[in-house]
C-alpha cells in the first residue's frame, strides 16, 4: 500500500497525497458549512472514504478532474457504494475504461458540466472545462478563497499534452485562454494542482502565461524538441518537450499541433 499524507491547508479544505511510484499525487477534500466535495481519488490507496470521514460527515461528493487512473483510482468505487454522486466529464470515460485496469461501470458517473457550481455552504466552487490533457479535463475555481483546484489540466510545472487521447495544441490554446479569462480577475491566484511535488514552487497566473507562451512558441515553431518515442500500455508514440520560465516540461506530440 502506498503511503498517504493528509494535511491541512487551511479551514475546510485538506490536502491528500500518495506516494505513487513514480510521482506523488493530490487529492484535496472542502468542506463548507452544509456539504462536502472530495476532489479527485488519488490512485492505489484505499480506505480513502473512511479517511475522509474522519474529517467530516456532512453530505458528500466527490468530483474527478479527469478520468486517469492516478486520479480516479481504486477508491473512487468506495464513494459510489457509500451512496456518494461521483461526477465527471463523460468525454473522459473512455480515458477512465482505456488506461485503468479497473472496471468502474459507467452508470456510477454523473456528467459534469462546464459551469456547474457546487455550493457547499459558504464555499462556492465553479466547474471550468480545460479539455487538452484529456477531453474531459476541467478545474474547480473557489474565487473568494483565490485559489483553483486543477488536477492535471495546467500540468504541475511540467504537463503532458502528448497523450494518444490528448487534443491538438491549436484546441488546447484555445480552451486554456478561455480558462485563464475567468481566471484573470485573481491575480492572487493560487493552483492546487494534481502533482505538486513536480515543482519547486506554489503556481500561479505567470506559470499560466508561461504555459500559454510555451503552446504558442511550439505551435509558430518558435519551440521545437526533439522527437522521441513513449510507451503506455504497450501503445508506442512519439513526443517531444520543451519548457520555458516555471513551465518545467511540455510533453507534447509533434504530429499532433493542429487540428
Amino acid at each position: 500500500m502506498n503511503e498517504l499524507t493528509i494535511t491541512k491547508l487551511r479551514n475546510g479544505v485538506w490536502n491528500f497525497t500518495e506516494q505513487a511510484p513514480g510521482t506523488a499525487v493530490d487529492a484535496y477534500l472542502v468542506v463548507g458549512s452544509e456539504r462536502a466535495l472530495m476532489i479527485d481519488a488519488l490512485q492505489d490507496v484505499t480506505g480513502l472514504y473512511n479517511e475522509v470521514r474522519k474529517l467530516t460527515n456532512l453530505p458528500l461528493g466527490l468530483a474527478l478532474t479527469h478520468g486517469h487512473f492516478d486520479h480516479a483510482g481504486a477508491s473512487t468505487q468506495e464513494f459510489a457504494d457509500a451512496g456518494c454522486t461521483i461526477y465527471m466529464d463523460m468525454e473522459d470515460y473512455p480515458v477512465l475504461t482505456g488506461y485503468s485496469t479497473r472496471t468502474f461501470s459507467r452508470d456510477i458517473f454523473t456528467h459534469l458540466e462546464d459551469g456547474r457550481i457546487f455550493d457547499l455552504g459558504g464555499i462556492c466552487l465553479e466547474t471550468v472545462a480545460v479539455a487538452g490533457h484529456t477531453p474531459g479535463s476541467v478545474i474547480f475555481l473557489d474565487r473568494t478563497a483565490k485559489e483553483v483546484f486543477s488536477g492535471d489540466s495546467f500540468g504541475s510545472g511540467p504537463i503532458w499534452l502528448q497523450l494518444p487521447d490528448s487534443l491538438p495544441l491549436s484546441r488546447y490554446q484555445a480552451n486554456l485562454e478561455r480558462a485563464m479569462q475567468k481566471l484573470s480577475d485573481i491575480p492572487e491566484l493560487l493552483l492546487r494542482v494534481g502533482h505538486k511535488n513536480q515543482s519547486p514552487e506554489a503556481l500561479g497566473p505567470s506559470y499560466l502565461q508561461d504555459l500559454l507562451y510555451t503552446v504558442k512558441a511550439v505551435r509558430d515553431g518558435s519551440l521545437g524538441g526533439k522527437t522521441q518515442e513513449m510507451e503506455m500500455r504497450g501503445v508506442k508514440f512519439p513526443f517531444a518537450i520543451v519548457s520555458h520560465g516555471k513551465m518545467l516540461g511540455m510533453f507534447y506530440s509533434p504530429e499532433h499541433i493542429k487540428e
